[in-house]
């Protein structure tokens, strides 16, 4: 039987493969914009310090998001938009 995935990555890589019908860079920020928007920042800082490692486990677009994360690189507009949950 695998180790589980933790959450952060199990989550990202999901989210991921939802946004992978964008062009790279599109995707990148769509997935750094969900993340910002929605993730309590312990998820947030777990997943950064994962993808610092280079944890094999992180689908490349998702550690793609996150630089874009660090970066600054989201969707702004998106992330002070009320979700409505």
């Amino acid at each position: 039987m695998s180790e589980a995935l933790p959450p952060e990555i199990r989550m990202g890589n999901d989210i991921a493969r939802a946004m992978r019908h964008l062009a790279p860079d599109e995707a990148a920020t769509a997935v750094a914009t969900h993340v910002k928007k929605f993730w309590d920042p312990r998820m947030r800082k777990a997943l950064t310090e994962r993808v610092r490692e280079g944890d094999p486990r992180i689908d490349p677009l998702l550690a793609a998001a996150t630089v874009s994360y660090l970066g600054g690189h989201v969707d702004r507009a998106e992330v002070a938009e009320p979700s409505g949950g």
